[in-house]
């Protein structure tokens, strides 16, 4: 295997491939395209990182070469902070882009770009000539953002980079929980391979009724180090609180989406560098931001579906690949339920999804076109961006529809950016499908860091990121907290929108078409 040049910095200290790692990187190295799926700490990563660096090295790629798309922005700092030695030694430049760093200076490209989807979208539209010389994207937890509107808008925007850039260039999209890599393949890769490695490792797996079931077991079977997950930010507040009382206060953290960026990295960080913790997080580390090694897994609520049940329980054990898992079950159908995921994760079956193109994102594409084209872009090219995404008939009434609320216009058989549109891309609102949520942001007044958002209006203490806090002024949307042991109960949370930012953008009859069953999650 020609790894001349790599193979030492990946490698080195282990001596061998592991198996995904043996399939993969052949076909990497020889220009293919290729979809992965394998467990959670299978070395995908590194399956497809190294033969393209090594590739870089020998072929003497130039500029920005390498563009590595990752769904959130934890997981970019994650991997920038995974591979910024071992790439640093090989003398490749590398870089990350997300909106808290969105800093990027084309006159000193990286060689190396890790960022996420609206990152993508806003370099794509404002620096272009930045990616000219690009020649491999990397899809990151695929399954993160497929069949949602942002899985449609990283479709559209690898449709609009093939017009940028000056070679063509290759596509790898990695997952541990796809159902159907064709779907993928077929959709994002065109002509592709896919490498599947089933899972073989040992689950532990334990039903339990209570948290205190999972202390006793953690108390006899030595288990330091805890990863509990629930399905929702006010559920993992709650046992935060609860579980102190067994575990401790000082040992015990909490992990999601509403927590300022702050909260979330000192909790990781603790639970790097702790030898005893727990952490009660949601979704927000199903997928593998480094938090050190973990003793046991625990379930506190039925997971939503077979794949968010396996990548949580992949959480646990990566080193030994033997995961200790506890499920709570309130109900003989919980029970019945677990068991049966249980079953699907041992045989690798996940649920299939049906896709639909979610075509509130043909509005954005448009405006971020628009607003990077202020020569004008004809229909002909909408008719080709869109093309198997939305009908020629709904890309018109789109456009039209956006002409009458003066967004854009048509002169000459092009259309262009109306100073309304430009006004609104130069505010940074062209690059996210993300809706805002009217939440707000907690300031900690000892620290004048934030502490996380919540729904307003809320009592006077509330339980947020595991403590307990005491308003002492609202400002706008800001509120300034200090930090009580007054009794409180948990936070309020803006709930989570599945309809795209630009849904209201659409013709009404289009709204009515294309809603989805539900939008509040």
């Amino acid at each position: 295997m020609e790894l001349k040049r790599t193979w030492h910095v990946f490698f080195g200290r282990f001596g061998r491939l592991l198996p995904v790692q043996e399939r993969a990187i052949p076909l990497v190295l020889e220009g293919k395209n290729v979809v992965i799926v394998a467990p959670a700490a299978s070395g995908k990563t590194e399956a497809v990182v190294a033969p393209l660096i090594e590739r870089y090295l020998k072929e003497n790629w130039e500029g920005l070469a390498i563009l590595y798309i990752s769904p959130t922005r934890a997981l970019v700092n994650d991997l920038y902070e995974r591979l910024k030695d071992q790439l640093d030694e090989l003398g490749v430049k590398l870089a990350l882009k997300t909106g808290d760093k969105p800093r990027f200076d084309s006159k000193k490209l990286p060689n190396f770009l890790i960022t996420t989807p609206e990152s993508f979208d806003s370099l794509l539209c404002r620096q272009p000539q930045a990616l000219r010389k690009l020649r491999a994207v990397v899809l990151d937890e695929i399954h993160l953002i497929h069949n949602t509107y942002r899985g449609d808008q990283t479709y559209l925007l690898l449709k609009r980079l093939s017009k940028v850039t000056e070679n063509k260039f290759n596509v790898y999209a990695l997952s541990a929980t796809i159902s159907s890599p064709e779907s993928i393949g077929k959709r994002f890769l065109h002509d592709y391979e896919v490498v599947k490695c089933e899972g073989k490792n040992e689950i532990e797996f334990t039903l339990v009724k209570s948290l205190e079931e999972v202390f006793e077991y953690a108390k006899k079977e030595s288990l330091k180090k805890l990863l509990i997950f629930a399905n929702t930010r006010k559920r993992v507040e709650k046992i935060g609180c609860e579980i102190k009382k067994l575990w401790g206060e000082k040992n015990v953290v909490v992990h999601h989406g509403s927590l300022g960026r702050k909260e979330r990295e000192e909790a990781e960080s603790f639970m790097r560098e702790s030898p005893r913790g727990v952490c009660v997080a949601t979704m927000t580390l199903e997928v593998g931001i480094d938090i050190g090694d973990i003793d046991a897994v625990v379930l506190a609520e039925v997971p939503w579906s077979v794949s968010s049940f396996i990548q949580r329980i992949g959480r646990g054990n990566r080193r030994t690949h033997r995961h200790r898992v506890f499920a709570l079950f309130t109900s003989e159908e919980e029970r019945i339920l677990l068991e049966k995921m249980l079953v699907f994760a041992r045989e690798g079956r996940i649920e299939k999804e049906s896709y639909s193109p979610d075509i509130s994102v043909v509005v954005q594409q448009i405006f971020s076109s628009l607003y990077a084209n202020r020569g004008g872009l004809s229909d002909e090219y909408f008719s080709q961006l869109f093309y198997d995404f939305c009908s020629q008939e709904n890309v018109e009434r789109i456009l039209k529809h956006l002409r009458d609320l003066e967004w854009i216009e048509k002169h000459n058989e092009k259309w262009y950016a109306t100073t309304k549109l430009i006004d609104f891309g130069d505010r940074g609102k062209i690059h996210s499908n993300i809706p805002d949520t009217k939440a707000f942001k907690v300031i900690n007044t000892a620290t004048q860091k934030e502490v996380g958002e919540v729904e307003g209006p809320i009592d006077e203490c509330f339980i947020l990121a595991g403590k307990v806090w005491k308003i002492v002024k609202v400002e706008h949307y800001k509120i300034f907290v200090i930090q009580t042991n007054a009794n409180a109960y948990v936070a309020k949370f803006a709930p989570r929108v599945s309809l795209s930012a630009f849904y209201d953008f659409l013709p009404p009859e289009l709204k009515d078409q294309f809603a989805p069953e539900c939008a509040y999650r």
